[in-house]
């Protein structure tokens, strides 16, 4: 599998979500409408699923997924805008050390096509335990302090404060 091919792979993904955070991304997402709602909204799900990853990531846990609860999924990696942040996304996972990943830069270049994709699958279960620590962070803002989400800087706040932790 070359690099093209592999980037394709990455790009057809939906990763999921717990369905326990389908009211919280309903509540802080913009679904296609322009605020007009009691909270800010950040952006469509994929948007807010990508600002959940950065907290999650910030934070140092991957929380997987795997056997939690009923899971939902939603647009593929490669509808993810804007493009340079699913890049970044992908780099920060691609550049974990190989005992979190499982492989290096350098085997994948080794790897046939089914280790490729295994190797793929290891990105998107990263990427949805950071997401999955992310939402939980904001599940538990969102019903602790729910006022916080009134303010139009309640999303660098929370990046902030997990950037100092």
């Amino acid at each position: 599998m070359n690099s093209q091919e592999f980037r394709q792979e990455i790009d057809i993904k939906r990763p999921r979500y717990l369905a326990k955070y389908f009211d919280l991304m309903t509540a802080i997402s913009n679904k296609g409408t322009a605020g007009g709602a009691d909270y800010i909204k950040f952006g469509p799900f994929f948007q807010t699923y990508m600002y959940a990853f950065m907290i999650g990531y910030q934070l140092g846990d991957c929380s997987l997924i795997a056997g939690a609860g009923e899971t939902k999924d939603f647009a593929p990696i490669g509808h993810w805008k804007p493009s340079e942040l699913t890049d970044y996304i992908l780099m920060l996972v691609l550049s974990e050390e190989k005992e979190k990943i499982g492989f290096t830069w350098s085997e994948l270049e080794d790897m046939n096509d089914e280790q490729c994709k295994e190797a793929v699958s290891t990105i998107i279960r990263r990427i949805e335990g950071y997401a999955n620590t992310g939402l939980n962070y904001i599940q538990d803002k969102f019903n602790t302090e729910k006022d916080e989400f009134r303010s139009p800087q309640v999303f660098i706040n929370f990046l902030r404060e997990v950037a100092d932790k």
